[in-house]
């Protein structure tokens, strides 16, 4: 095929197999550059304000940090020192030696390590942040009573879990940047601090704030100039031809981007990369997502074609080494944390389709070109995303569902544009900032450039909850008094006294979540400022004050409830035996479910089997679970964050349904302790939607999805054999639809068979490529954990639409 803007050589399939297979054959391994060049900075600034040190830090990363151009690549800028390895950000948190020895040998998010890094990260690094990170400094911004009653393997919520990164889950204006470049931006900079006010109170601060800004941006024009500086270089080295003009183009492309505005395809795309991974390496937050990234690229992509300057398949050819690069960005967890949320999962959301800035349909033949790259590429990142309007056509839906069949996996979730809209515009945004809306990370619709959300600050167990207020706030998994005293099922005359005492007990801990999640931003705020994510976000800049610090336009924390199924479950069961019908008794049921249901099993499957169950579209099951996530949300939104926003409710769980599901006793719906809360979110439990996919998705649509703007998660499983012919894919793209009018805000798709995860399970070398939608997010199969591995295993598989 022709070529206008590459040289002749290589076609897009064979450079695009040569990326992916290198990349998918990389041992990930922790590299500890960063660390070093970081603590290097942080020496040489001492006394410095900490902005200021920062900034700092940061420019020095990006003027001595490692830097390389594979072979065959065309978009190019590395997180490590070498491919597909985790960095270390010190001044957020440390390993002891117990986890760097794990890192080798342990079975989820596997990390190579030498003995000479782990010494020296252990000898050198960490004594000099020992004191000073951010986990450590947090014991001084915490209630230690709050510390007190969490300090349980079985609380309800961990209250340190955010102290020990960046904030992330966020929408840069990257288009701001690929359109008009940084060096607008450093203007605006220069010209806000010739028109501040000498009496202005905050004077000082703001003064630091630009200062630290311009010094990011120095780092951010020494960076890209390097690359460029290498390339011309690499390119007199390079004896073949074509790869020499490939190399000399990147070079051109790299002294324009990202510090001047993008003039083609290729520089918009290059600075795109550049913006998207020097926030990556500032801070150590993941899901900094890129938002619609159709709409982005489609200008440029346009013009070329028209102008015959680029081809379709030179423009899918580079955007397929952009998809093959997302992967490049992996970060290092402690074995509880990977374990719980494994799979490398950046989450760095992209998003096609919905509707343009004028309210019409913005499917466009760059469209499809980001979904054949999609197809080409289909590793788990990024974290591609569909929008779907009224107005969008069947055959984008279809293109999309014949990818998931053709692939076997899970990926590209569906999220209801025309009632996301119009909820955000309820919420505050105006109309065009809600037609312009995108996804972070997982499933968290959010206003593009102009909100820091902390969208997934944590997860919130509302089962736990309900578990100790069937038993007076005592933890049943420690025996300890972690909830205020409410009562117990033995006591309660009245199925209302029960739904006080839950109620009691959810306000109680929610209260708990908002104190330590201010207090986490106050922390963050004061020594992990994001000043290079200020650059990019509405806001900032106009008030002189770091994103961390409620500089944005718009400030949420989004925290999510899980085990809103299984508590419904369960409210349904104890309404319908114990109050109404009185076929078991109060004493009798509390003391099964302590006992885990020994010697109880008839009573067991009464619960599973004569109780209503969520799923079945089922009004009395249904509607106690819908109370369960309106109670939940109630309780969130109405509370204010320190950045002077609002707290914002979701109902979705990642994989933590699995974690959090041990530290909950047995419930009434009949669910053994310590297994696996309902996946999710909003999905029914695993086996008991038993009426097809059309009776759960009405279930499911009666959840107040708007209440949980933060995001929800519906999780469904089919078959690839009942969705082969067009009258197949047609009945989903219906039930897609129906679902949507109904109030559905979100759905994804699960398309393979139990034989095949079973297989890979148990032979993982031959099904590397497998990629699976845990949750929110998606994974290559064979680097999760086995726990959720089973989990997904579970879940319901629909046999047709």
């Amino acid at each position: 095929m022709d070529k206008k803007w590459l040289p002749k050589g290589l076609t897009r399939a064979e450079r695009t197999e040569f990326l992916n297979g290198r990349m998918r054959g990389v041992k990930p391994a922790i590299c500890v550059e960063r660390a070093r060049l970081v603590t290097e900075s942080y020496r040489q600034t001492e006394g410095e304000p900490y902005i200021l040190r920062r900034a700092k830090a940061l420019k020095y990363l990006l003027e001595q940090m490692t830097i390389f151009i594979d072979q065959e690549e065309l978009i190019v800028g590395n997180h490590a020192s070498k491919p597909r390895c985790a960095p270390v950000f010190p001044e957020f948190g440390m390993f002891d030696r117990k986890e760097l020895d794990l890192m080798p040998v342990r079975k989820v998010d596997t990390l190579q390590i030498t003995e000479e890094d782990k010494e020296y990260l252990l000898n050198e690094i960490f004594p000099y942040w020992k004191t000073i990170n951010t986990g450590e400094r947090s014991k001084y911004y915490f209630d230690p009573r709050i510390l007190e009653v969490l300090d349980s393997p079985y609380r309800v919520f961990n209250p340190l879990s955010r102290t020990r990164s960046g904030h992330g889950h966020y929408l840069p204006d990257v288009r701001m940047i690929v359109r008009f470049g940084f060096c607008r931006v450093e203007t605006q900079i220069r010209q806000y601090m010739e028109l501040m006010d000498y009496c202005d109170p905050e004077y000082a601060e703001k003064m630091q704030f630009y200062q630290a800004a311009l010094i990011c941006i120095e780092g951010v024009k020494s960076f890209q100039l390097r690359f460029a500086a290498l390339a011309s270089q690499m390119a007199e080295q390079e004896k073949d031809d074509r790869r020499r003009r490939e190399l000399e183009l990147i070079a051109g492309v790299c002294s324009q981007v990202p510090y001047y505005p993008a003039r083609n395809y290729h520089e918009a795309v290059q600075s795109y990369w550049f913006v998207m991974l020097i926030d990556y390496c500032h801070q150590n937050g993941s899901s900094i997502s890129g938002g619609r990234i159709d709409q982005l690229f489609r200008p440029y992509y346009e013009r070329e074609i028209q102008a015959g300057t680029l081809t379709r398949e030179e423009a899918r050819e580079i955007l397929e080494a952009l998809w093959v690069k997302h992967s490049d960005v992996i970060k290092a967890g402690t074995y509880s944390s990977v374990r719980n949320n494994g799979g490398f999962s950046t989450a760095c959301n992209v998003v096609v389709g919905g509707l343009d800035e004028n309210g019409e349909n913005a499917v466009c033949d760059f469209t499809y070109v980001c979904l054949d790259a999609e197809e080409s590429v289909f590793n788990s990142e990024p974290n591609t995303s569909i929008r779907l309007s009224s107005k969008n056509p069947d055959a984008y839906v279809k293109r999309v569902i014949e990818i998931l069949v053709k692939k076997e996996g899970g990926k590209m979730p569906f999220f209801n544009d025309d009632l996301i809209i119009e909820a955000l515009e309820k919420d505050g945004l105006t109309h065009e900032e809600a037609l312009d809306y995108a996804i972070v990370g997982c499933v968290e619709p959010t206003g593009y450039g102009n909100t820091m959300g902390s969208t997934n600050a944590g997860f919130f167990n509302i089962a736990k909850c309900f578990e100790l207020a069937l038993f007076d706030g005592v933890c049943q998994m420690s025996g300890v008094q972690m909830g205020p005293k409410t009562g117990s099922l033995v006591d309660f005359a009245s199925f209302d006294e029960l739904l006080n005492a839950f109620r009691t007990q959810l306000d109680y801990f929610v209260s708990m979540l908002v104190c330590s999640l201010n207090c986490t931003e106050k922390l963050i705020g004061d020594y992990g400022p994001h000043i290079f994510s200020s650059l990019l976000l509405d806001g900032c800049l106009e008030n002189g004050r770091d994103c961390t610090r409620g500089g944005a336009k718009y400030n949420y924390i989004g925290v999510q409830g899980v085990g809103i199924a299984d508590v419904g479950d369960s409210l349904a069961a104890i309404k319908k035996l114990v109050y109404e019908e009185k076929r078991i008794d109060r004493r009798t049921l509390a003391e099964a479910l302590q006992n885990d249901f020994r010697d109880q099993e008839v009573l067991r499957q009464i619960l599973l089997n004569r109780a209503p169950k969520y799923g079945n579209d089922i009004d009395e099951a249904d509607d106690m679970t819908a109370y369960v996530g309106r109670l939940y949300c109630d309780s969130v939104n109405c509370r204010t964050t320190v950045r002077g926003g609002r707290f914002r409710a979701g109902l979705f769980c990642l994989s933590s349904n699995t974690p959090l599901g041990r530290q909950v006793c047995a419930l009434p719906s009949g669910r053994l302790s310590g297994t696996p809360l309902g996946d999710g979110g909003i999905s029914p439990k695993h086996g008991m939607d038993t009426h097809g996919p059309t009776a759960a998705a009405r279930s499911v649509a009666k959840v107040l999805h708007t209440q949980a703007l933060n995001g929800v998660n519906y999780n469904m499983k089919f078959l690839p054999s009942v969705l082969k012919t067009e009258e197949d894919r047609q009945k989903l793209v219906d039930l897609i639809r129906t679902y949507f009018d109904l109030g559905g805000m979100h759905i994804q798709f699960n398309i393979l068979t139990r034989e095949k995860l079973l297989d890979a399970q148990a032979h993982p070398d031959r099904h590397r490529s497998l990629v699976v939608r845990v949750a929110g997010y998606s994974a290559f199969f064979v680097e999760l954990d086995k726990d959720i591995q089973d989990e997904i295993i579970s879940r319901t598989v629909h046999g047709g639409c």
